[in-house]
């Protein structure tokens, strides 16, 4: 709920101050490889109630880079479109086996988002089909500080994947799935070499298990 009270806040003052422009707050991203570029999904946080509640709303938009795709994103929307609340980011893997730097450097240098903003790989199926089934806002981000605090998925949000991306080529992200029971859980680690995607590991612990 506090969380919830902090996104809303840019809301409420936009409202007081009387100004018209509105602000369409994002909580995740997803981003897919097609076959003609790339596809990102964003959850648009959307309240439907005078007592605090909200429930997500999803826009896709297709194109050639990131820019493009934001750009076309926000073009969807009445107001501009609000990444500085966005928590998850999620990549699928086809996405993921490009260098994914000149995404990293584009959203925390050119967008200023969160500097707690979790990346995962998604394995298994499309980011947009994992963020998409979840309808709780900021599930996934929960479950993805939970598991880190825990020590089962790597602590690696954005800004520090490009960090050690930049000094290396090399990272260790958080994957995920959808389970047996249509649920989203942790699948183990994606290992990152020369900044894209180069397999994956299995394990509850980090760099545990063996290769899939």
């Amino acid at each position: 709920m506090k969380l919830l009270a902090k996104l809303l806040l840019p809301l409420a003052l936009l409202v007081l101050s009387g100004c018209s422009d509105e602000v369409s707050p994002v909580s995740a991203l997803a981003l897919d490889k097609t076959a003609n570029g790339y596809r990102l999904t964003a959850e648009i946080v959307r309240q439907d109630s005078l007592d605090d509640t909200a429930s997500p709303a999803y826009l896709s938009a297709s194109g050639q880079d990131l820019p493009e795709l934001i750009q076309t994103l926000g073009n969807l929307l009445p107001g501009e479109l609000y990444l500085s609340h966005a928590q998850v980011l999620l990549l699928g893997e086809s996405a993921a086996e490009e260098s994914i730097l000149p995404l990293a450097d584009y959203l925390c240098v050119d967008n200023d988002v969160r500097l707690s903003l979790r990346v995962a790989v998604v394995r298994g199926c499309t980011a947009s089909d994992l963020l998409r089934n979840d309808d709780e806002v900021y599930a996934l981000s929960d479950m993805l500080d939970r598991a880190a605090q825990e020590g089962t998925l790597p602590d690696m949000p954005l800004y520090r994947a490009a960090e050690v991306l930049h000094a290396s080529g090399t990272a260790i992200l958080p994957a995920l799935h959808l389970d047996e029971y249509g649920q989203t859980a942790p699948a183990g680690t994606a290992v990152f070499a020369n900044e894209r995607l180069s397999c994956f590991l299995d394990g509850s612990e980090i760099g545990g298990g063996s290769d899939a």
